[in-house]
């Protein structure tokens, strides 16, 4: 039987696939669905070890944190001045 993907997990698909073809604005808008994804999921109670899709929200969360913070910020020109921690 195959396992069925939920939503967070086809925007994740979606944002590497996008990230690997060097479409980062797209990549940025999958990431941000995602993140709104599981922002929604706080509203209803899940907690960060709280599986969500067979994983935990907080590594959802790390997951697209991580991939904006790697991939997409570094695009932006005020990066280095306005975004980047030191």
């Amino acid at each position: 039987m195959k396992k069925v993907k939920g939503p967070i997990t086809k925007a994740w698909i979606e944002a590497r696939l996008f990230i690997n073809e060097n479409k980062l604005d797209q990549a940025e808008d999958a990431l941000d669905k995602g993140i709104a994804m599981i922002a929604q999921t706080q509203v209803i109670g899940v907690r960060d070890k709280d599986l969500i899709e067979g994983v935990k929200r907080e590594v959802w969360l790390e997951r697209f944190w991580v991939a904006t913070e790697k991939y997409i910020w570094p695009t932006r020109p005020d990066y280095e001045q306005n975004w980047k921690c030191s």
